[in-house]
């Protein structure tokens, strides 16, 4: 049977027993990081957490609504080893009608043909390396592009960190790139930190910075490390970063260290071509996934959604 769980209902060692033992099992659905991105989850769990749905739920013009957190590229439905009776298509037909609007994003285990015809859906991408070989192996599958970027930031006198402070990279983000993001406000990059923080403190988090001879901070990345690898979470780079192919390096450096480890590395995108067309050139592969949405509002907020 599935049940819905109001937040102070659930049972979060289950919870994360369950998310541990799944195929689907990736860091943004245990407990601890949903408690951070969305406080008021609430979920769907069948039986003794055979299977779970995070419910990441806000209110809006007295309304409640589920939507996606920052810094969360895909929830969906999880199942144990321990199996599941029930397919994606029982919990999204259970969600509570009180949610009136459903804009969420499934993993890329849950199948688009256990979707009801009443949900719209919309494919999403991600990209996936797999670390298994060699570094000679990876590298080799490397870009020419990406091979002479991480060349030309090799022969400058800039170097590689395997360290640095998240809240200098959201402040070079927010210079750089971010200032064309009007989406990301002050409050999820206090999530950011908060999940930085966190991850920190049970040792999952790995960061690489790339500093200029003069010991400035031109680009880094963050990884938080998850059931079968490393999900690049953040990155930030600024345009003398750009211009000597530090991104590349920092990049090419994580895999050079983990490389030959039975991990994936993913990129956690992107939709954008230009991007999308970076991560490929370090030999990752397309990986789907679906956001889901249906729209229950009334038809004047409907419109206004629209």
């Amino acid at each position: 049977m599935i049940r819905f769980l109001k937040h102070t209902e659930i049972d979060k060692n289950r919870w994360d027993r369950c998310i541990d033992q799944a195929d689907e099992a990736i860091v943004y659905a245990n407990s601890w990081y949903l408690d951070i991105v969305s406080p008021a989850w609430n979920a769907l769990v069948e039986d003794d957490y055979k299977a779970v749905f995070p419910l990441t739920q806000r209110k809006k013009f007295g309304f409640h609504y589920l939507y996606q957190p920052p810094f969360t590229q895909q929830l969906g439905l999880f199942r144990s080893n321990a199996g599941a009776g029930h397919i994606l298509s029982d919990f999204l037909e259970k969600i509570p009608i009180d949610y009136k609007l459903i804009e969420i994003q499934l993993n890329s285990v849950n199948t688009p043909l256990a979707i009801p015809s009443t949900f719209r859906q919309i494919k999403k991408i991600t990209h996936h390396l797999n670390l298994n070989s060699k570094t000679e192996l990876l590298e080799n599958n490397f870009s020419e592009n990406t091979r002479r970027s991480i060349k030309r930031f090799n022969k400058s006198e800039w170097k590689i960190k395997h360290e640095g402070d998240p809240k200098k990279l959201v402040e070079l983000f927010r210079n750089n790139r971010g200032k064309g993001i009007s989406q990301l406000k002050d409050s999820d990059y206090a999530i950011f930190l908060s999940i930085c923080s966190e991850a920190k403190n049970r040792n999952l988090i790995y960061c690489l910075v790339a500093t200029d001879p003069m010991d400035n901070l031109q680009a880094g990345v963050i990884f938080i490390k998850t059931h079968a690898g490393h999900i690049l979470l953040f990155s930030a780079l600024s345009v003398a970063g750009k211009e000597n192919g530090a991104m590349a390096a920092l990049i090419g450096e994580f895999i050079r260290t983990h490389a030959d480890k039975n991990g994936i590395l993913d990129f956690e995108g992107s939709m954008d071509p230009g991007i999308a067309r970076f991560y490929k050139s370090f030999g990752s592969h397309e990986i789907v996934y679906l956001q889901i949405i249906n729209n229950r509002l009334p038809i004047f907020l409907r419109w206004l959604k629209n």
